[in-house]
């Protein structure tokens, strides 16, 4: 087990020179809190995803975001594609595409969350304490949003005892403003995910893991470092992730730090 370390340089991993497209987290890593890009006062961030453009290096976001707060971060940012909704909704900005990726979900016909809402899947998961995490599930196609305080894997297994294996709780982090302890999580259909998104993401354009990095700041990011080159924990990511490879800073100055490294200094 790799000891977790704290922000510092020499936590960097090593740079790469191939690496043709960077998988970036959206909440606490390119933006800061409230959602705010420029929440430090600084333009760093945006200058580095224009020398990104310049050098051709693709920023992909990728995150629990829905189809269209995802198709507008692409739109307002100038970038070519985002992953939204945990890795099942791919948001072709250019050719104004949407691909489904929807893992284990059995049904035709219905979105994942309208089969949520009918088969009563929402409602079973609320019975254990969890409520909808408004107004954000307004136009969601394939997770549905709560919030509270669970266990999820007793969960989970309670709703696949239930029936509703085609479904499952994931954690999404903390909810500071809803009081200590509560947490967001995403009913997601069985088998997706962020790391399942980067890989489906991957193979649809024809990139090899080396070509590829990732930057987060959770550990649901950090289930994708399977499927890319190289990934980075911003420094406000928890302290207590296992995770070596570490941002000297915090959200969009921590991904700029990446960019910077895998292009050399921004001018």
């Amino acid at each position: 087990m790799i000891a977790a370390a704290g922000p510092s340089v020499k936590t960097l991993a090593p740079q790469c020179s191939v690496m043709r497209l960077v998988y970036v987290d959206v909440d606490g890593t390119l933006v800061g809190p409230g959602g705010d890009l420029l929440w430090d006062g600084s333009a760093g961030v945006v200058e580095a995803l224009l020398a990104a453009r310049r050098a051709g290096l693709a920023v992909v976001p990728s995150s629990g975001r829905g189809r269209a707060q995802i198709f507008e971060l692409c739109r307002l940012l100038g970038l070519p594609r985002g992953i939204g909704e945990l890795g099942c909704v791919h948001v072709d900005v250019e050719g104004h595409q949407v691909r489904y990726e929807l893992g284990r979900f059995p049904f035709s016909g219905v979105t994942p969350v309208e089969a949520m809402h009918d088969r009563g899947a929402i409602a079973a998961a609320c019975a254990f304490g969890l409520e909808p995490h408004e107004p954000w599930n307004e136009g969601r196609q394939a997770t549905y949003l709560l919030r509270g305080r669970i266990d999820v894997a007793d969960v989970n297994a309670a709703l696949a005892a239930q029936g509703f294996d085609w479904c499952e709780l994931v954690d999404n982090g903390e909810l500071p403003r809803r009081g200590p302890g509560v947490h967001a999580y995403h009913l997601a259909p069985a088998g997706t995910g962020k790391a399942f998104g980067v890989r489906a993401d991957r193979l649809h354009h024809g990139l090899d893991r080396e070509d590829t990095a990732y930057v987060g700041d959770s550990t649901g990011d950090l289930a994708c470092a399977p499927e890319v080159g190289q990934l980075w924990l911003v420094a406000n990511a928890d302290p207590e992730i296992d995770w070596p490879f570490r941002t000297t800073r915090s959200h969009g100055a921590g991904v700029a730090e990446v960019l910077e490294r895998l292009l050399g200094p921004v001018q």
